[in-house]
């Protein structure tokens, strides 16, 4: 088995480990309509998600590791923070993943988090290709969507007689910085 290409069957995205060759890469090239991914939407908290798509390849590497490389794409619609209207984005995502035989001793061997690898893991006995999509896709979506050229405007409250409490109230050395500049003028 040399690659997998499907249109519509979620099953041809698990890839076995124990079944890909060693010798030569494996390639995939997956894609999902609105309708195959329908079912993720309320978890991903988005309106829409189509076009979803996956294509790269795993390939050993030293013997016991792998490495999967690919590009994610999907057209999300998200719901804009401050009109609640649609907005859409096109995704197009370079990913890369390290599956290492040892995890446990190459995390031992990190002397600090700045060593660490976000893309290397322990070998899964499988890889979902499908989820593997979908994690690209919530962890590039954007957190707080708005339509071009609409702002948040500032909310303030307070009780009654009390001034409310502004970004520049909790900054005190911001208004000694403006007493000095007006004193040195």
């Amino acid at each position: 088995m040399s690659g997998v290409s499907d249109k519509k069957s979620p099953n041809k995205a698990i890839l076995v480990i124990s079944e890909l060759s060693q010798n030569k890469p494996f390639r995939f090239d997956l894609r999902w309509d609105a309708g195959d991914v329908a079912a993720y939407l309320g978890d991903l908290e988005l309106r829409a998600l189509s076009k979803l798509s996956i294509k790269g390849q795993i390939i050993a590497e030293g013997g016991k590791d792998w490495r999967l490389s690919a590009t994610v794409g999907a057209s999300a619609v998200q719901g804009c923070v401050v009109t609640l209207e649609d907005v859409k984005t096109r995704l197009d995502v370079e990913i890369e993943r390290r599956y290492l035989n040892d995890f446990a001793a190459y995390d031992a061997e990190l002397t600090s988090e700045e060593d660490l690898d976000a893309e290397a893991e322990e070998i899964p006995a499988e890889i979902n290709l499908l989820d593997l999509a979908l994690e690209t896709v919530t962890l590039n979506l954007d957190d707080f969507p708005r339509k071009d050229g609409e702002e948040l405007d500032n909310v303030l409250a307070a009780p009654d007689g009390v001034e409310p409490l502004t970004d520049d109230a909790v900054k005190p050395f911001a208004g000694l910085a403006a007493l000095k500049a007006k004193m040195e003028e």
